[in-house]
């Protein structure tokens, strides 16, 4: 079935025209009993033209690594939802509240921005008992702390030119007037904070009257993780899923309703398999002992996951996975899923790094220390003349690289080194000296301005030991935030230099201010 849209906006912004009917769907709404919880399905009929689909915080960072890999999980089967919505007539609507101003320019944003306004109706209230919460976090034990490091949406969602970006509620009210809409579809997370809250959201648009509908293949709750109990985070969003069917507004499995309107390939592989806690090589998830790995694919349920962890690529002759993994050292998960030999979900990554031990602190202060070498971000300009960039400073003793006090993890340090990636220090070795120590993380003083608004999701760090030109030790990719990395390197004997290095994470340099803290020199009895 072919559909063809008609031109949604004219030269002017602001001139609107009402889409062309677009086809009759009847979906199957989903409703629980608020008492037994027992399921209940109606039917409903409505017209594709009459319906917005309302794509809220689907961000391209998160403080919270598995959640921020969670989002991204839902993008390849959204792509294919909002595509098949946008040929059936339906208006889309984008909204990434914290994140909205940063797409002034786009004719999505000018063109809600400059909507004729209709004035708000008495808006209704609506009871709810208060939806679980999980508090942010979706690792499980090891917690992540608290940013607003997003700065837009996941890269791979692609707005339509007749697509709408509002951002409150008298906005998104005013276009859906406009526009002749009678039902709105709430996809995106995070389901019973943003969803929910947000001025746009399903409880505002449902008390101005609309017929608000939750895709339940679409969204992550403020999830939480707890493996000793059982408890992943895609059951933990079932469950506030099923609180919205009691207390809010019906739900619908988005793919299935197109799948009846001959919309949606089955074919079409569109869930990677998910992992509980998420690192991935770019953003790690440290752990002290032991982690406790679960893998889901909770959008086919009859499929077999299988994995590896020595970096291979799975297949169906990879072990087969069957209850949570636990790890006691650094381990690289890839996982993929199966059905009757067919592969139906695509292929994922984990990382998982163990800390070290803790390090005892030194004898000899790497601060204390004149280096034989300090260079940063810069010009080059012989072996023995630097120059650097206007935004970075030369490496800082007992100081952040910006002047500040050394932090990492929220505690202070009295001494150390604080400088910006790429950064070498070069020193000599001395006989007495037995090992290298230290604690190297990223520093946090970003975090004391609007926590990090827009810029915490951007430095990385990986922390390298050199002595005499030949690796001795490194750190995996470090991120804002995160427990220090622990360094205890033994010297070989007659060694004559050591280079202590920063460098980029892989995504350049930006923000990369990195510190070394209780970093020096251990001496020999």
């Amino acid at each position: 079935m072919k559909f063809t849209r008609s031109i949604l906006l004219t030269v002017a912004l602001g001139t609107f025209l009402l889409p062309v009917a677009g086809v009759e769907l009847e979906f199957d709404l989903q409703r629980r009993n608020p008492d037994t919880g027992d399921v209940l399905v109606t039917k409903e009929r409505v017209a594709s033209s009459k319906i917005g689909v309302v794509v809220v915080d689907m961000w391209n960072y998160h403080w919270c690594k598995t959640s921020t890999m969670r989002v991204a999980a839902l993008v390849p089967r959204m792509k294919k939802v909002l595509q098949a919505a946008h040929d059936m007539e339906m208006t889309i609507f984008w909204c990434p509240s914290d994140v909205a101003d940063n797409y002034v320019g786009t004719i999505q944003h000018e063109a809600a921005a400059n909507a004729p306004r209709v004035p708000l109706p008495a808006l209704k209230e609506i009871k709810c008992p208060a939806a679980p919460d999980g508090g942010g976090c979706t690792c499980g034990k090891e917690r992540c702390p608290g940013n607003y490091g997003w700065d837009g949406m996941h890269p791979d969602l692609q707005m339509f030119p007749d697509d709408f970006m509002p951002n409150d509620l008298e906005t998104l009210y005013s276009l859906c007037r406009q526009r002749g809409l009678s039902h709105l579809i709430y996809l995106g997370v995070h389901t019973q904070v943003c969803l929910l809250g947000k001025s746009i959201g399903l409880r505002n648009l449902s008390s101005a009257g609309f017929q608000c509908i939750l895709a339940r293949d679409l969204t992550d709750a403020h999830g939480k993780y707890d493996p000793e109990r059982g408890l992943t985070p895609d059951e933990f969003t079932a469950d506030v899923v099923a609180h919205f069917e009691k207390f809010l507004a019906p739900t619908i499995n988005f793919a299935a309703e197109l799948k009846k309107a001959g919309q949606w390939n089955d074919d079409w592989i569109v869930d990677p398999v998910r992992l509980a806690p998420w690192g991935t090589p770019a953003r790690p998830h440290l752990f002290e002992e032991e982690v406790i790995v679960t893998l889901t694919a909770p959008w086919q349920s009859h499929a077999t996951i299988f994995y590896t962890l020595d970096g291979s690529e799975p297949s169906t002759r990879s072990p087969r996975y069957s209850t949570p993994l636990r790890f006691s050292e650094t381990t690289r998960v890839r996982a993929i899923a199966f059905e009757d030999g067919k592969q139906v979900c695509l292929p994922s990554e984990g990382f998982f790094a163990r800390l070290p031990a803790m390090p005892p602190k030194p004898n000899v202060q790497l601060s204390d220390l004149t280096p034989l070498r300090a260079v940063g971000p810069g010009h080059s300009l012989a072996s023995t003349e630097h120059r650097f960039s206007p935004v970075s400073s030369p490496p800082q003793r007992d100081r952040s690289n910006r002047g500040a006090s050394l932090r990492l993890r929220g505690k202070e340090y009295a001494k150390g080194m604080g400088v910006h990636a790429p950064n070498q220090l070069v020193y000599e070795l001395k006989p007495e000296y037995d090992r290298f120590v230290a604690l190297a993380g990223v520093d946090e003083h970003i975090l004391e301005v609007s926590n990090g608004s827009n810029l915490a999701m951007h430095p990385s760090v990986a922390f390298k030991i050199f002595i005499d030109g030949k690796p001795a030790a490194e750190s995996p990719v470090m991120r804002i935030a995160e427990q220090p990395w622990r360094f205890d390197v033994k010297i070989p004997a007659a060694s004559k230099r050591i280079s202590v290095i920063a460098t980029d994470g892989g995504n350049g340099n930006k923000e990369d201010l990195a510190n070394w803290v209780e970093a020096g020199f251990v001496l020999k009895h």
